[in-house]
């Protein structure tokens, strides 16, 4: 069964063409839960590295390859039924499984991931679907579609004919240069910075800060170390975001944009966390993964959180260990995400010149009381990784209105 077979079966024949789809790929099928779950059934891969331990100095004991997981019929709590026949999963349950298969598939976009997160709409079609939201009368959809690169222009002409009034945001060139074409408006809305893991290194003096950072937290008794749900540090890590929470100037997790934190279990989601020498946990990165062709080809740090005694040079010092575990176990790309306005220049298409020159405003002036944007692009420079502009497109010029609803829809208003 097709991904754009899947897409218009119903919730049985989704849950009958998964071990079709997992025999397409060449594997059998695992134990009956719809998840990323290890091959061989037991423990995520990459919880055996041990403790406070980076690939470079330690041993790195694998149970079996990340990049390989398994789609599996889907189960669900429902009162038992009589007769013994297995419960149906409910549309929305079946909805969000054919979704991961498609995640899994062409999500290989640093905002793949946050496309699931909870509250969402999709529109499907065309072999993939968009996530978007809505707040006062504007779509806003997140990210480039989820679907064949041969599919996009056909998904998005299927969207903006039934949701004229949209706008697109973080979406990547190619994306953007298709809603041109249809007379969209560009902007470029700030840049996204990737790092080749197989031949990216911490040599050389540009990246010494990097370095200082995680021997400053070796030296001060700090460890690092890799966690899942398993491990039963939800109330630890419920009040490190309810203390880096009191903090901000805007009190309520954002979403959308940036997707929130889920203390539970999330599928192919990598948490790594410093513990102070006392054993506490002082800082936390949760890293996305994204994929491609049914594997996981790399991660993007989505989650940051550290609390108000955490060292300087914690969020370095994890994000290194990281990249170095990453790189050890084969993985293609890290994307540090979105750098916020950063060098908003002329676009390549027809853009909003009012909307720029409010983005570039905004970039001079919006720290402290508005975004460190530029605290956050220094910090993401200093991996000195390459560059990639990232766009935001409406169909009409923009006003203060939009704007302000996008704000609204990330909690930021």
């Amino acid at each position: 069964m097709s991904v754009e077979t899947a897409i218009r079966a119903r919730p049985a024949e989704i849950l009958a063409a998964a071990p079709e789809c997992n025999r397409e790929r060449g594997v059998a099928p695992p134990p009956r839960e719809t998840a990323l779950v290890a091959p061989d059934g037991g423990r995520p891969p990459w919880t055996s590295l041990p403790h406070g331990r980076s690939p470079a100095t330690g041993p790195l004991l694998r149970r079996s390859d990340p990049r390989e997981f398994l789609i599996s019929p889907l189960t669900t709590a429902t009162p038992r039924i009589s007769d013994g026949a297995a419960p149906a999963p409910t549309a929305a349950a079946a909805g969000r499984a054919r979704r991961f298969e498609l995640f899994f598939r062409y999500g290989n976009f640093t905002m793949a991931y946050a496309t699931l997160q909870p509250g969402m709409q999709y529109f499907e079609s065309h072999g993939g679907y968009l996530a978007y939201d809505r707040c006062w009368g504007t779509s806003f959809v997140l990210g480039d579609p989820v679907a064949p690169v041969e599919n996009h222009a056909a998904l998005l002409e299927a969207f903006v004919r039934r949701y004229p009034r949209t706008c697109f945001c973080q979406i990547s060139k190619p994306v953007g240069a298709i809603l041109a074409r249809r007379g969209w408006f560009v902007n470029e809305f700030g840049a996204d910075m990737e790092l080749d893991l197989p031949t990216y290194d911490f040599t050389g003096p540009k990246k010494s800060k990097l370095r200082q950072a995680a021997h400053k937290i070796e030296r001060e008794g700090y460890t690092i170390e890799e966690r899942t749900a398993l491990d039963g540090d939800q109330t630890e890590l419920e009040e490190l975001c309810s203390s880096w929470l009191a903090t901000k100037t805007v009190k309520r997790e954002a979403r959308f944009l940036v997707r929130p934190l889920a203390f539970g279990d999330e599928r192919g989601v990598r948490k790594f966390v410093l513990r102070d020498p006392d054993g506490w946990i002082v800082a936390l990165v949760a890293f996305d993964p994204m994929c491609e062709r049914g594997q996981v080809i790399g991660y993007s740090p989505a989650i940051k959180r550290r609390a108000v005694d955490a060292p300087t040079g914690a969020e370095e010092a994890i994000t290194k260990f990281a990249i170095e575990q990453f790189r050890a176990e084969g993985f293609k790309s890290l994307r540090l995400g979105l750098m916020p306005l950063y060098q908003v220049e002329d676009s390549a298409f027809r853009e909003a010149w009012l909307l720029k020159k409010c983005f570039q405003w905004a970039y001079r002036h919006g720290d402290g009381w508005l975004y460190s944007f530029r605290g956050h692009a220094d910090f993401k420079h200093r991996y000195r990784g390459s560059l990639s502009k990232v766009y935001i497109a409406s169909s009409t010029g923009w006003n203060i209105g939009p704007l302000l609803a996008l704000l609204r829809l990330c909690r930021l208003l």
